[in-house]
């Protein structure tokens, strides 16, 4: 009996939607790495658990979403390693003992990786037609990815990355205020 074009309509939806899925699924896993590794390099497993739940579901939605969205979610992560980056490597040096006395790096080093990757956020979203889906998906996707190392002192380094991010995108706006966005 042959199919009817409802029929075949329908299963050529569902072979088109398992292949997003499937793209998504291959794309995510590589992000998945980064929870881990984060953990490895002495992020607690609950944040590396949540935090990184939550990037690995993120990126799955937006690839399985596909176009601008993709795009956009694809910025985010790419910003995001910066203040990710940041946060791990001043872990490293752990604190800086001056004459006025001892700090600690992961909150500045939070700071400033969101100063930057607000800075790539806004910079491609000045570049892309949907300007505005690029600045909101791309600096959360941005902030969860940074997320992930600047939860070495809680909630101040988290704070400190969504601080710069802000601040950086919104003087690049005022910055930019001459040409078209």
């Amino acid at each position: 009996m042959p199919l009817t074009e409802a029929q075949l309509q329908a299963a050529a939806r569902g072979a088109y939607e398992r292949s997003r899925l499937s793209k998504a699924v291959a794309v995510a896993a590589p992000v998945a790495v980064l929870p881990a590794l984060s953990f490895w390099l002495g992020t607690s497993l609950a944040s590396a658990t949540l935090l990184g739940g939550a990037l690995v579901a993120a990126v799955l939605l937006v690839v399985w979403r596909g176009g601008a969205v993709a795009l956009s979610g694809a910025v985010g992560l790419k910003a995001g390693v910066v203040p990710l980056a940041f946060a791990h490597a001043a872990k490293l040096f752990g604190h800086v003992c001056t004459p006025a006395g001892c700090t600690t790096l992961c909150v500045p080093a939070c700071a400033t990786g969101g100063v930057i990757a607000g800075a790539l956020v806004e910079w491609w979203a000045r570049r892309s037609p949907r300007a505005h889906l690029t600045r909101g998906l791309g600096a959360g996707v941005a902030l969860m990815t940074g997320a992930l190392g600047c939860s070495c002192v809680g909630y101040a380094g988290v704070a400190a990355l969504l601080v710069g991010l802000a601040a950086s995108m919104v003087a690049g706006r005022f910055v930019s205020r001459g040409t078209p966005a």
